[in-house]
């Protein structure tokens, strides 16, 4: 599922990158689109939020009433929220859509070359493939207290030809199970005899932690490929890339995987570069701030939903220590992510709770509530809810009658012309207010403006009858 998303957001990715000639920069354009994208999920999870606040009375009541009967309660409960309009799992919808999008991302992050480069995919499957395997060949000559270089010196002292000798060393399964089991599984010795002959200490490099994130170089070697190209501290090992295809190599060393200086495929370390530590320490304070501003105006706004329980708590502060965790065990180019989303998050969340208060929310919740009421329509919530009520025997419109109690009015579905009337009449009071308001201001006006009014009225009552 989350390949499916990954694919239109590489799209966005490339168009930023393209753009900007800077995968950090891109990085920080694509968080923003993301979060204007969920943005009206916000504006409904806040709409949400108040219908709950207003109900909250009545849930208090009927727990009172049915508190000992749970599955009366559930029942109540449903039938109130139906009434309302309201979907109690609303709420989590731009959760679980941010938390898709940044899982969809992880691969993105990972993969520039399959998402932004417009390379031919089976190159940069085969590039992968051959630096996931040059890593578990380097691994496996170490274990066994040598180097490549050592083993080469050693088949030419014996008149062998070192590089068909290394081939069969490679698919011995007792000796070397590891490289043998990836050549059986997978293609790609060609490929890693070629790479050896370029730079017989291929192994010492790519088994080097100042240069390679040894968790990473086998689960996501698509990130070290950028090593290869543009790590020239050691020597010259770019050519390696153009074994594969010398459009993978142009790219990779073309290709600007950084932001402030810093490579983005690096994962964080106290130990070689504490400066990265950073970004995960900058991302876990951001998400914390974030946790304790959305209190601060849930507090303020609807102290009745404000009070937490040990569970409620613990899972409003987890996504800052899942945050930590991750961006520590990952490379930075995910934790700069999560920066960027938590610093908009936060700016969305101040400018919510100040466009949108109380106020205004409980105006418009109101408001669609009655034109709701009008339409005499049925969400798909409330349809699902009344299907549940009646599979257990209720009848769902006695038990909002009986919730309502002296306010309930049947129900009743307008037809268009009934509509069209109730139009007609809230427009013709508007005019009758706005005459009497007026008075005799007609009378200041300049022929050439009263004809324009009266073009206009003629207009309107054209268009929405007398």
């Amino acid at each position: 599922m989350f390949n499916l998303v990954a694919i239109p957001l590489g799209w966005i990715m490339k168009g930023c990158y393209y753009i900007f000639k800077n995968y950090g920069v891109a990085l920080l354009v694509f968080t923003f689109i993301t979060r204007a994208i969920v943005f009206p999920l916000n504006i409904k999870q806040q709409k949400s939020t108040a219908r709950t606040a207003m109900l909250k009375p009545k849930l208090e009541q009927l727990e009172k009433k049915y508190g000992k009967n749970k599955q009366k309660l559930q029942e109540e409960q449903m039938a109130l929220y139906n009434e309302a309009g309201i979907n109690p799992m609303a709420s989590c919808l731009p959760l679980l859509v941010m938390m898709v999008i940044l899982f969809a991302m992880i691969p993105v992050i990972y993969g520039p070359l399959t998402y932004v480069s417009g390379l031919d995919k089976d190159d940069v499957n085969a590039s992968n493939k051959m630096i996931k395997q040059l890593h578990i060949v380097s691994s496996e000559v170490k274990s066994h207290d040598t180097t490549l270089a050592q083993l080469i010196e050693g088949y030419e002292a014996e008149g062998k030809d070192p590089y068909a000798e290394l081939e069969t060393l490679f698919t011995n399964e007792e000796e070397y199970p590891k490289s043998a089991k990836s050549f059986k599984k997978e293609e790609g010795m060609a490929n890693v005899i070629a790479a050896i002959k370029l730079h017989n200490d291929i192994d010492t490099f790519v088994l080097d932690e100042s240069h390679f994130a040894q968790n990473l170089i086998e689960g996501r070697p698509e990130l070290m490929t950028f090593v290869f190209a543009q790590d020239k501290s050691s020597g010259d090992y770019s050519d390696v890339l153009g074994v594969i295809s010398n459009e993978v190599k142009n790219f990779s060393e073309d290709f600007n995987y950084s932001m402030f200086g810093i490579y983005l495929g690096t994962t964080p370390s106290w130990k070689d570069n504490p400066i990265t530590c950073l970004v995960p320490v900058l991302s876990f304070l951001l998400q914390i701030l974030v946790t304790v501003v959305s209190q601060h105006y849930t507090k303020k706004n609807n102290p009745s939903m404000a009070k937490m329980t040990g569970s409620t708590a613990a899972m409003l502060y987890f996504t800052p220590v899942f945050s930590l965790w991750i961006t520590f065990k990952y490379p930075i180019g995910l934790g700069m992510y999560w920066c960027f989303s938590s610093l908009f998050s936060l700016l969305q969340t101040i400018v919510l709770n100040k466009v949108y208060t109380p106020d205004r929310v409980a105006e418009m919740v109101e408001k669609e509530m009655a034109k709701k009421k009008a339409s005499g329509k049925k969400t798909l919530m409330e349809k699902m809810a009344d299907a549940q009520l009646m599979s257990a025997g209720k009848d769902p419109e006695a038990i909002r009658k009986a919730l309502a109690g002296d306010d309930y009015e049947e129900p009743k579905k307008l037809s268009k012309s009934e509509i069209k009337q109730e139009q007609r009449k809230k427009i013709n009071e508007a005019r009758k207010k706005a005459a009497e308001e007026m008075g005799d201001e007609d009378a200041d006006l300049t022929q050439d403006e009263k004809d324009k009014l009266s073009a206009a009225r003629a207009r309107m009552a054209a268009k929405y009858g007398d």
